[in-house]
């Protein structure tokens, strides 16, 4: 799979596909530590992501293991639901899913994407987002610290070719895919703009395979 257009803002592909349509947006929760003058305390939002589709088509529904932060979410007026994305069944299919930054985190990537072609429309489409392996910035980390950087509740790494190639056996083929190159520090990334391949992170489009 060779990507050939770099975009800096994932939205600018999700925004036209989700207008009027039945979507789902999974892994929304977002739970931080935040410092206030009485201590530390545990903030629940709906992440960015999610709070960007929703300002778009508020009909959406998310879906967060996090059942506690689910509860919250949903005093707050957003559609959400608690499940496990590996395993849950809706009972319906979506014109759109996204599933923003959710695959790194998950121990059986090949079960989830064969769960989502089955919450697919005929022709849905899932998109998937992932940091790339090959971040230039992380030549700069393994140079300085001797390790690349990892996020301490990431499992696993996919680059276009190793994810397309599990889309292909779980029964989805590629329908488009971008590189996501948000702006940065320009010393640490300027090789991306010889090798789209040193970006930050990938979007793939994903469609049932019939």
């Amino acid at each position: 799979m060779n990507l050939k257009t770099t975009i800096k803002d994932r939205m600018a592909v999700i925004e036209p596909l989700i207008k009027d349509k039945k979507v789902l947006d999974l892994g929304v929760v977002d739970s931080r530590r935040k410092r206030h003058e009485t201590g530390d305390r545990l903030e629940t939002l709906p992440n960015l992501l999610f709070r960007r589709v929703c300002e778009i088509n508020p009909e959406t529904m998310g879906i967060d293991i996090d059942e506690q932060g689910i509860a919250i979410l949903r005093e707050q007026g957003f559609k959400v639901k608690a499940a496990n994305v590996m395993t849950m069944d809706l009972e319906q299919r979506f014109d759109v899913i996204i599933a923003g930054e959710i695959i790194e985190h998950l121990e059986n990537p090949g079960d989830f994407l064969r769960n989502m072609a089955k919450h697919l429309k005929t022709d849905g489409v899932l998109l998937v987002t992932t940091p790339n392996p090959f971040y230039f910035k992380q030549v700069w980390k393994i140079f300085r610290y001797n390790r690349p950087q990892v996020h301490e509740e990431h499992i696993c790494w996919f680059d276009p070719v190793t994810l397309s190639s599990l889309a292909g056996i779980c029964g989805l083929k590629v329908a488009g895919g971008y590189w996501v190159q948000p702006d940065s520090a320009l010393i640490k990334t300027w090789p991306r703009l010889l090798r789209n391949y040193f970006s930050h992170s990938f979007l793939l489009l994903l469609k049932p395979d019939h």
